[in-house]
């Protein structure tokens, strides 16, 4: 794990980008040019960005607005699921939010839930929301912070 510089974005955006085409359920409501356009260098202004790393290659990001505790994305890619990255990019998002945070997590899909739920995150009472973008009803997750 470690902070993205601008060379990562564009490996940051093809995670995302290929999420969404490999997602049935998941319908494109931004073209790849305009979500990978999202991924400029500003971006790092914005967000507290975070990469994992195999073997020198981007294979997971965490996207973080640390002032709103907010994680609008934590993505890895297919082959990399399973193996500890995730779990490893969400503890740095803890870290960097030892308060809490929270984040939402498209109803469908379960092993994203699943996965939260593992790690502690619990779904906001009245937090489920079905008018979204895609068409697919989200469910807000909060993890509440360090409690120790």
């Amino acid at each position: 794990m470690r902070p993205a510089t601008s060379a990562d974005l564009p490996a940051c955006a093809e995670i995302i980008n290929s999420y969404i085409d490999g997602t049935e359920w998941l319908p494109r409501t931004i073209s790849r040019q305009d979500l990978e356009a999202l991924f400029a260098p500003e971006l790092l202004n914005q967000r507290t960005v975070l990469v994992a790393e195999s073997d020198g290659e981007i294979v997971g990001y965490a996207s973080l607005d640390t002032e709103a505790g907010f994680l609008p994305a934590l993505y890895l890619k297919p082959g990399v699921r399973g193996a500890g990255l995730g779990k490893a990019l969400l503890d740095a998002v803890k870290s960097a939010c030892p308060n809490g945070f929270e984040l939402t997590v498209f109803e469908p899909n379960k092993d994203a839930m699943r996965f939260y739920i593992r790690e502690g995150l619990i779904e906001v009472p009245d937090g489920r929301k079905s008018d979204t973008e895609e068409g697919v009803p989200t469910l807000l997750m909060r993890w509440p912070g360090d409690v120790t």
